[in-house]
């Protein structure tokens, strides 16, 4: 405990006043005459003098009230015990507050987001004066204040946004909203220390994620709105929900696995039950045993029924109590047959199959539970060229993913075909060797590559250098869709990479590196394109260049980059979208899109025949009119559900110019103090009626 202004303790010297009010305060004698006295002889007067407490509870009370009134003066507050300091000079700031629905976990008998309300309190309440504050959230919908003197406003700001909702899925992890934070503090005086307080939980998108400086020198402080030494509560959740067709059971019957997992707990087996449901009925329920930090899979069977084309599964576990509901509940559309056509163009044919350029990739799909769904047709360049002589546009009109695997580029004639397949919602995969020639691809593909190619190098080498050394993955970006409700490095760490090709940079393609180097070369590449999904990996898929397919992170990351590209069909079914992602759909007109919610929202078709989708931030099912019908889910982002955390490195305090924060602790006096007046104000009442002379 300290006082953050002692030398008001001087006041404690008023204690006397009310002691001498005690002692001088006697009221003078009254002469009462009566009829008796006529017959009494005068006498001299006596004086004495007598200087007694008159009421000593009423001057107990008094006296209290003055010392109580001297503390709050004085302001008594505790240091913060997590150790966490605010600078202790005037200053600019913004409060980021982490918007994510990760925040909704409750904690005893608050959720992190009333934490972080109360953290947001205790730093605007510690502020020196003259402190400038600014407020944001992770929460791309959230309130926007720049920096201002009226620490009031952001308070009411703050509050307003809570009681509007917050938090919500979709929102940024808290590396990702620091930008924004930096740039309303882009105006800040020269000589004014720059800060961003970060109110969010120890979770890797939360604090974990910052770094303690941003690229502008601007100083971030993380507070975290739980004690260091605090324990996650245990909650269990639906971390994916994936179907496929079941042919042996029945021709429209499907295969729904979901993947249940139980965040800590301790040596108990947890027993859980999960409902699946289609439309609004309840079909059937399984039960699942979860030891501590255990994932576990429950299958279900369906069989559509009638003429059912598809069917709207939602998949929910019955835990009234759960202290993160969030993930409880995943929802997705069911058909008897939505399987992705892939078709893998082989540039570099072999009669050995260890030697053919895409028998690994093969491999790795044919070995995981995704084969049913994912269709592999192979074909050789003057196939797919001879293809699309004859048949035009209609000949990729079947593929939902098309494969250049180390493929000379595509002819004049035939590039057109594909560049327009690509705008209507196939995916394109392009993978390299020594097949590729940088300049043909560019001058035939180049409007929806992610990046332009330059030229293929032995990694490592600089002019005047024949030896390479070997170069590996750096960590991939587990927060691309590409790598959703993926975790860890992938089973990458090892690889080894011989040759690769270079990129030229180019922000205005608005490509996104999902997987790079260690030199900080991009490797996997993607990027939109109209309706479609364009990768590039910038090494092979065979063994020519890396030992990529060699590395049990190979059929992973096969399958996923067919995944994301299949899903970017504009009619897929099985399709899903993270909470606040867009949806890309394809329509002849107008469409309207029903949410879960049940409005009816209309989407403008563009001249390619593309709309897009923005209003998925209401987990569920979407579908729409349209010659074809429109389905897709939307669903919590799985990272939302991570509460594992982790410890935070506070900031340095090298200028010496940080103080810790000060949790007051004079409220509680003030209300103390309520309550002595009104019992100060009982006994003076009761002492007067006591001395009030009867008539």
């Amino acid at each position: 405990m300290t006082l953050l202004a002692p030398a008001l303790l001087l006041g404690l010297l008023g204690l006397a006043i009310p002691i001498a009010a005690h002692l001088l305060g006697r009221e003078p004698p009254r002469t009462i005459p009566f009829a008796a006295l006529r017959f009494l002889l005068p006498d001299d007067p006596t004086v004495t003098r007598r200087r007694a407490l008159q009421n000593p509870l009423l001057l107990a009370i008094r006296l209290l009230l003055l010392a109580l009134a001297v503390l709050v003066l004085a302001r008594p507050a505790a240091l913060d015990p997590s150790g966490v300091a605010i600078v202790a000079e005037p200053h600019d700031a913004v409060i980021l507050v982490d918007g994510s629905a990760g925040m909704t976990l409750r904690v005893g008998e608050q959720t992190l987001m009333q934490r972080a309300a109360e953290r947001a309190e205790e730093v605007l309440g510690a502020l020196p004066p003259d402190t400038r504050v600014g407020l944001l959230t992770s929460d791309p919908d959230g309130p926007t204040l720049e920096p201002t003197a009226d620490l009031d406003r952001v308070r009411d700001t703050l509050q307003e946004w809570i009681a509007a909702g917050a938090p919500r899925p979709g929102a940024w992890t808290m590396a990702e909203a620091i930008p924004r934070a930096t740039a309303l503090l882009g105006d800040a005086q020269a000589d004014r220390k720059r800060v961003i307080y970060a109110v969010s939980d120890p979770t890797q998108g939360g604090l974990a994620g910052l770094t303690s400086t941003t690229d502008a020198g601007v100083l971030v402080v993380p507070l975290s709105v739980v004690a260091p030494d605090a324990t996650p509560p245990t909650h269990v959740g639906i971390t994916e929900v994936t179907w496929a067709s079941a042919p042996e059971i029945d021709p429209r019957a499907v295969r729904i696995t979901a993947r249940v997992h139980r965040s800590g707990g301790g040596d108990d087996v947890l027993t859980v039950l999960l409902a699946l449901a289609i439309g609004d009925q309840e079909v059937t329920r399984a039960t699942v045993d979860l030891a501590a930090d255990a994932t576990e899979s429950v299958e279900f069977t369906h069989v559509l029924l009638g003429e059912e084309t598809f069917a709207a599964a939602t998949l929910s576990l019955d835990l009234p109590e759960d202290p993160l509901p969030i993930d409880d509940t995943r929802h997705a559309w069911l058909s008897a047959d939505d399987a992705v056509e892939v078709t893998i163009v082989n540039g570099d044919p072999s009669e050995l199959r260890a030697h053919d350029e895409v028998f690994f990739l093969a491999t790795a799909v044919g070995v995981t539970d995704r084969q049913q769904r994912l269709r592999l047709v192979s074909l050789a360049p003057d196939q797919l060229e001879s293809r699309i002589r004859e048949r035009g546009d209609r000949a990729l009109a079947g593929t939902d993913v098309l494969v250049l695997a180390n493929t000379r580029a595509p002819t004049e004639d035939v590039s057109p075909a594909i560049l327009a397949a690509v705008q209507r919602g196939m995916g394109l995969w392009i993978t390299m060797g020594d097949r590729v020639e940088p300049d043909a691809y560019n001058a035939r593909l180049g409007p929806v590559l992610p990046l332009l190619l330059r030229e293929a190098v032995q990694v490592g080498t600089a002019p005047g250098l024949a030896q390479a050394r070997i170069e590996g993955f750096a960590p991939p970006d587990l927060s691309h869709p590409v790598f959703r409700g993926w975790g860890g490095e992938l089973g990458l760490t090892g690889a080894q990479v011989r040759k690769i090709v270079l990129c030229e940079p180019d922000p205005a393609r608005r490509a996104t590196i999902a997987l790079s180097y260690t030199s900080g070369a991009p490797a996997l590449v993607t990027r939109a394109a109209g309706s479609g999904r364009v990768a590039l990996l910038t090494t092979t898929v065979d063994r020519d260049w890396a030992d990529l397919p060699l590395r049990p992170g190979f059929v992973p990351l096969a399958t996923a980059v067919l995944d994301y590209l299949g899903d970017s069909g504009a009619n897929a079914r099985s399709a899903s979208v993270f909470v606040g992602e867009p949806r890309a759909l394809r329509g002849d007109a107008g469409l309207t899109i029903t949410t879960p919610d049940g409005r009816e929202l209309a989407v403008a078709v563009g001249d390619a025949g593309v709309a897009t989708f923005a209003e998925t931030f209401t987990p569920g099912h979407y579908r729409g009119d349209a010659e074809t019908p429109i389905t897709f889910v939307v669903a919590v982002d799985p990272r939302e559900s991570d509460t594992h955390w982790q410890s935070i490195t506070a900031t340095d305090d090298t200028d010496g110019t940080r103080a810790a924060i000060a949790l007051p602790r004079w409220r509680v006096l003030v209300l103390l103090i309520a309550l002595l007046l009104a019992a100060e104000s009982l006994l003076r009442l009761g002492f007067g009626a006591r001395r009030r002379p009867h008539p």
